[in-house]
């Protein structure tokens, strides 16, 4: 385009502008295009973001819900089974065989704390 505007920039070493400004409005415009469509592009892949984040936010809390949930279940179970365990203690303290079972595994703790100390 305009080769003797170029030609007579070259001569004059620029006193003449290189570029009309039909080619200066044309480049602008092709710059502005490209900007224009990055920006939507950032904008999309920031909505996409801010989804993502959401998603990683609500699985979060569902998890530390979980988690809670779970805690309090294992103290009840917890609680439950020392219950039970008492009982059993109980019950196994009343009977001679049981007293016996009891006096055997406390000997054998015994020797294996023996064992263990050297």
């Amino acid at each position: 385009m305009g080769i003797i505007r170029k030609t007579a920039s070259i001569v004059t070493l620029g006193t003449i502008n290189f570029r009309s400004k039909g080619e200066l409005l044309e480049r602008a415009r092709g710059e502005r295009d490209t900007a224009q469509a990055d920006l939507e592009k950032a904008e999309r892949q920031k909505a996409k973001l801010a989804e993502r984040a959401e998603r990683a936010r609500k699985r979060a809390e569902k998890a530390e819900l979980d988690a809670i949930a779970t805690a309090k279940s294992a103290k009840r179970r917890a609680k439950r089974t020392k219950a039970k365990r008492d009982a059993v203690d109980t019950a196994a303290s009343l009977s001679r065989r049981g007293r016996r079972k009891l006096r055997r595994e406390a000997d054998r703790a015994a020797d294996a704390v023996s064992d263990l100390t050297g």
